[in-house]
């Protein structure tokens, strides 16, 4: 996984110009979203690993559709 603390601190160190600052920016936050939905997604599976109630498929399945709605990276 990429380090977003590692990122910002090298944006914030270097000066660029305003198109490169909008680049590093959206390039920082689409990391951000992928990192915290593979969170989502972790958390989801470990849940799902140790429920064994009858809904836990549905569950699952909610949080792995949140997780895709913050993803940059996930297919539509």
């Amino acid at each position: 996984m990429t380090n977003i603390e590692a990122i910002l601190i090298g944006l914030l160190s270097v000066a660029h110009t305003p198109e490169q600052a909008k680049h590093a920016a959206r390039t920082v936050l689409r990391d951000h979203a992928h990192q915290l939905a593979e969170l989502i997604r972790q958390d989801a599976q470990a849940r799902h690993d140790r429920d064994y109630s009858d809904n836990r498929i549905f569950r699952l399945t909610g949080a792995q559709r949140a997780a895709d709605l913050i993803d940059p990276e996930a297919t539509a």
